[in-house]
């Protein structure tokens, strides 16, 4: 189904607000010949973590050396992970959106080249693991390659893969979906449910605004 002849979605953005704690909700109808967000954000075959038929989908937009991504991975992921992952609830999928410049993208390039032997999840870990400030030379390729001996990788095809520059189209079509998507600060999460709906989070959030979120997708 193309975008000009999809079914209109109903997109609720989840934004923080810096004069309190509180979260501010917004909503928005998208026309059925407009840029269909949740098709888009489904595209492909981006690293997935979780079951198949988990009927919502987290989609973060993140940089590696963003401190701020890095801050969320640290202190909600696991937590997510433990609460929406494994229970089947939702399945987490990774965007890159590198703007920190070129150690981002090697870093995007070194994780997918990982993920050729399977170990996406566990690159992306030690990369939010090994976080250090941005352009400080803790992303280089030289120490990415490191990363990649410390998981036990065949270097040999993973630096054939992260060499090759096989993954720039990649990097770049993330960061043109991120853009038409909206994205305008990292993480950026879209959460997608049952008939497209999605639910956006910008920001560090805490876990408990994702279980809000998931559980107001798959509610009726």
């Amino acid at each position: 189904m193309t975008p000009s002849s999809s079914p209109s979605t109903s997109t609720v953005s989840i934004l923080s607000d810096s004069s309190s704690s509180r979260m501010v909700y917004a909503s928005t109808a998208a026309s059925s010949n407009s840029f269909n967000l949740a098709t888009s954000l489904l595209l492909g075959a981006p690293p997935t973590l979780g079951s198949p038929n988990a009927s919502v989908t987290i989609v973060e937009f993140g940089d590696f050396q963003c401190p701020t991504c890095g801050g969320w991975y640290r202190s909600q992921e696991a937590q997510l992970i433990k609460n929406l992952v494994t229970t089947g609830k939702a399945k987490l999928v990774w965007r890159d959106f590198d703007f920190f410049g070129p150690d981002s993208v090697s870093a995007s390039e070194a994780a997918y080249a990982a993920d050729e032997q399977g170990k996406f999840w566990q690159f992306h870990d030690l990369l939010f693991q090994s976080q250090q400030t941005p352009n400080s030379g803790w992303a280089s390729k030289q120490n990415l390659e490191t990363f990649a001996r410390q998981l036990g990788l065949n270097m040999t095809k993973f630096d054939q893969s992260f060499n090759s520059g096989k993954y720039d189209s990649l990097v770049n079509s993330n960061h043109s979906l991120g853009v038409q998507a909206g994205v305008s600060e990292t993480p950026t999460f879209f959460l997608i449910g049952p008939n497209g709906k999605t639910v956006t989070i910008a920001g560090p959030q805490p876990e408990s605004v994702f279980e809000q979120a998931v559980a107001s997708l798959t509610s009726g």
